[in-house]
């Protein structure tokens, strides 16, 4: 149990990076002499830097160890911090970034893994319901130290703190960490049909994952402009159900991961698939009250859909390469969510009320790749 506890820890603190710069960005780009436009160039260069990360975590894995891995990944996720918050100039700062990024994809990748081995529905699921609670409380870290005068850097260091100590935890018990990490190859790939097979599982894998996490992402960031600009719903009842979103997320990860535990991942995932189509459908057609409740409809019905694609992966590709293709899902989602909210930000120009029909478009896509794994798990080998 106290390992289940150290894997939400550090979920709980590679979150809280995440989320820190758009509160932090009024500030920050004064000191870097910047424009608001500006904050656009740092998550290309965390996506990509995220994305070479998964890519080698499960071989980084094998050789050294979980908790070797986790343990120095966390120490290196506390460095890129204390660059962060001590940077003289943007350049620095992003270089940070670039750091803090090879870091957090491999704690994601490396603890996803993990967990889908030795984690049920309920754990995994508790799991990312951790990451929520970091999104969620860095903001507020951020607003306190700027409204007391202390300034942007200083939860940059708060941070850093939390991951050292968070570190060692992980180097300690790294002889805990000790359950087999799956080679890749393995049963079956003499198989060609088979092996054809498995990769047209791993590219629907993937595309769902990028797809449910540009969802979530998404409607994180432009559902307060499009319900206060778009249909005139006043900024305190949109700004309640922005932070309402992220609790009733935490929320259904807790809840819908203890259903998921007694009925299986994929009749969840099925009503999720639902959930997440009603939702666009609310927000295009609703009106003002169908587009509020919208945004809470979202938050719970994405809540264990990542989660449960991460457990359910060995059983829809290879027991023998799970390791490796959730690195890679870990890495889908960090395109996803870079990627779809540029695109429904770019629709959002031209009409603040283009937020819906893409959402939904989405939503559609991701129920339509829902059942093409039911399809394909059904089918067997």
């Amino acid at each position: 149990m106290f390992l289940v506890i150290l894997a939400y820890l550090a979920f709980f603190s590679i979150a809280l990076p995440d989320s820190t710069l758009g509160v932090a960005w009024p500030s920050m780009r004064l000191d870097f002499g910047l424009t608001v436009a500006a904050a656009g160039l740092v998550p290309p260069v965390g996506v990509l830097a995220t994305l070479v990360s998964t890519a080698f975590a499960s071989r980084l894995a094998r050789r050294f160890g979980v908790g070797r891995l986790l343990a120095a990944s966390t120490w290196l996720s506390a460095g890129a911090l204390v660059v962060s918050a001590t940077s003289p100039g943007f350049v620095q700062f992003l270089a940070s970034v670039a750091l803090g990024g090879f870091a957090g994809g491999a704690i994601d990748a490396t603890l996803n893994a993990h967990a889908a081995r030795t984690f049920g529905p309920r754990r995994i699921n508790h799991l990312h319901a951790s990451f929520v609670a970091g999104a969620a409380l860095s903001p507020l870290l951020v607003t306190a130290f700027v409204q007391t005068g202390l300034g942007w850097r200083w939860p940059y260091v708060v941070i850093a703190v939390v991951q050292l100590a968070l570190g060692l935890l992980f180097w300690f018990t790294h002889a805990r960490w000790m359950a087999p990490v799956a080679a890749p190859g393995g049963d079956g790939e003499e198989h060609a049909p088979r092996t054809r097979a498995r990769r047209a599982d791993v590219a629907i894998g993937l595309t769902a994952v990028a797809v449910q996490t540009g969802i979530e992402s998404g409607v994180a960031l432009w559902a307060f402009t499009f319900l206060t600009v778009g249909i005139g719903v006043g900024p305190v009842a949109a700004g309640l159900l922005a932070s309402g979103y992220w609790l009733v997320m935490f929320a259904g990860r807790v809840g819908l991961g203890w259903l998921a535990e007694r009925v299986g991942p994929w009749p969840v995932l099925g009503w999720a698939a639902t959930g997440l189509v009603a939702a666009g459908l609310l927000a295009w057609l609703g009106g003002p009250p169908g587009a509020m409740g919208a945004v809470l409809l979202f938050g719970f019905a994405a809540a264990p859909v990542y989660p449960l694609l991460i457990l359910t992966t060995a059983e829809r590709t290879s027991a023998a390469g799970a390791d490796a293709v959730v690195g890679y899902q870990a890495g889908a989602s960090s395109v996803g969510a870079a990627v779809f909210p540029l695109l429904i930000g770019l629709a959002m120009d031209r009409s603040v009320l283009a937020f819906a029909p893409p959402v939904t478009g989405l939503a559609a896509v991701a129920a339509l790749l829902d059942l093409a794994m039911r399809m394909r798990v059904r089918s067997g080998p």
